[in-house]
């Protein structure tokens, strides 16, 4: 799990998350749809105030863009059972943003794309320590 170590916390967060949803498990076809309004926001928010508070050299704003192929490439090399794992970005409602993976979830499972599919929501939770986050997970069959 070498990609694991470029991670940045949203990413660590989704795969924390999903290890606990899997644990237990049968070992099925399982597809992973994520979404976080935060992440990448919240890191592009750190480069910043790195650069202009710190006058520190920022990370490159490719490593940002890498986060949620290094969430997919992670989850699959650590659960055999996963074949898919997609980053739906969260611009809007968050609300809508779940039906959204939820009506995804529902055409792959009516399709038998996959047995089981494993929907979440990650975001900087309100008044945590740098870093808290919240999640949000449901497995669908």
């Amino acid at each position: 799990m070498s990609a694991m170590r470029r991670a940045g916390a949203v990413a660590k967060q989704v795969m924390a998350d999903v290890a606990a949803n899997l644990s237990g498990e049968p070992d099925v076809s399982t597809a992973v749809l994520w979404g976080s309004r935060s992440g990448v926001g919240e890191a592009g928010q750190r480069v910043v105030t790195d650069v202009v508070l710190k006058c520190e050299p920022p990370f490159p704003f490719d490593f940002l863009a890498t986060q949620p192929n290094l969430v997919a490439i992670s989850v699959r090399q650590a659960f055999a059972c996963v074949d898919n794992v997609i980053h739906l970005p969260c611009a809007g409602e968050a609300e809508l943003h779940w039906r959204r993976m939820e009506t995804l979830a529902a055409a792959w499972l009516r399709a038998r794309r996959y047995a089981r599919v494993l929907c979440g929501q990650v975001g900087a939770e309100a008044g945590a320590e740098v870093g808290g986050h919240t999640a949000r997970w449901r497995v669908f069959r």
